[in-house]
C-alpha cells in the first residue's frame, strides 16, 4: 500500500475519523441468533457474555435496504473518488479488544489506512485501499476494529484479465452446496444489502456468473470453524479472512 494522505479528492486524510455514528438501540440476542444459523453456525456456541465477533458490526447496518443509509459510507466514498464501478473486499482482518454483550449499544466510525497505486490483476485494472470499522461501547471504550482491505477495478481491462476470463480462471470460485438462496439468506441475516448478494443481474453486471457471497458470511464461516477448533472454551480474538477469488452460487435452487 501507498502511506500518502488522500484528501485532494475530497477524501479525508489517512488515520482521520469519519463517518462517526453515536451509539444506538441495545445489542439483542435474536439477532446474532438469525446472523448465526444463517451463516451455518451452532447456535450452542452462542454466549450472551460474549457474542461472535463476526455479529458486532449487525448494529452498525440496518435491518433492511435503505436508499439513506450507505454501510461503510467511505468503502465507497473511495470508490467513488477513485472512479471505479466495481471493487471487491480482497481480506477483512477482525481485532477484538472486548467482546460484545446483550445489552451493548455499539457506536462506530470509519478510517481510511492507505490507498495504493494502480496495478493489474485477473480481474481487471485497478486501486487496492484499506478502510477500518472502529467499534465502540456506548462509553467510547473499543469493541473491536474491522480492516476491509478493497480492490476496485474495471472488467476486462487488459490482456492479462482478457486471459483470465477466456479461460474460466482468476474470477470466482463455484462453491459446491452453496446456492444462490443460501447466499441471499445469509446476506439478508448479515443485513447487507449491496445487489451483488442477491441480484444476478447485478452480480453478472459486475463480471460474476451469479451471486456472491458476502464478505461477513464468510467471516462468519470462518469464526465458526476456529471456535469448533477452540472448543470447549475457546475464543477467537483475532479473525483474518482471506478472500481470493469470490464465492459464486453453484446454483438458484434451495
Amino acid at each position: 500500500m501507498v502511506d500518502r494522505p488522500a484528501g485532494r479528492r475530497g477524501l479525508p486524510a489517512l488515520g482521520m475519523p469519519v463517518h462517526r455514528v453515536a451509539p444506538g438501540a441495545p445489542v439483542t440476542l435474536d439477532p446474532v441468533v438469525r446472523f448465526w444459523t444463517a451463516t451455518g453456525g451452532d447456535v450452542g456456541m452462542i454466549r450472551v457474555d460474549r457474542l461472535p465477533i463476526t455479529s458486532t458490526s449487525l448494529w452498525t447496518r440496518p435491518v433492511r435496504p435503505d436508499p439513506d443509509h450507505v454501510p461503510l459510507q467511505l468503502h465507497f466514498d473511495v470508490k467513488e473518488a477513485l472512479g471505479f464501478e466495481h471493487a471487491v473486499i480482497a481480506t477483512h482482518r477482525t481485532v477484538l479488544h472486548r467482546p460484545s454483550r446483550v445489552g451493548d449499544r455499539v457506536g462506530h466510525h470509519q478510517v481510511l489506512r492507505a490507498i495504493g497505486p494502480e496495478r493489474m490483476t485477473a480481474l481487471g485494472r485497478g486501486r487496492s485501499w484499506e478502510v477500518d470499522l472502529v467499534l465502540t461501547d456506548a462509553t467510547g471504550d473499543l469493541l473491536q476494529v474491522e480492516t476491509f482491505s478493497a480492490f476496485g477495478y474495471r472488467p476486462g481491462t487488459g490482456s492479462r484479465a482478457s486471459r483470465a476470463r477466456g479461460a474460466g480462471q482468476g474470477r470466482q470460485v463455484d462453491s459446491p452446496g452453496v446456492s444462490g438462496h443460501r447466499i441471499r439468506a445469509a446476506a439478508a441475516a448479515s443485513r447487507v444489502w449491496a445487489p451483488v448478494h442477491h441480484d444476478v443481474v447485478a452480480a453478472r453486471r459486475a463480471g460474476f456468473d451469479g451471486v456472491i457471497a458476502c464478505t461477513q458470511h464468510l467471516a462468519a464461516i470462518a469464526e465458526q470453524t476456529r471456535l469448533r477448533e477452540a472448543r470447549p472454551h475457546g475464543s477467537v480474538r483475532v479473525l483474518e479472512v482471506r478472500m481470493g477469488r469470490p464465492v459464486v452460487a453453484c446454483r438458484e435452487g434451495s
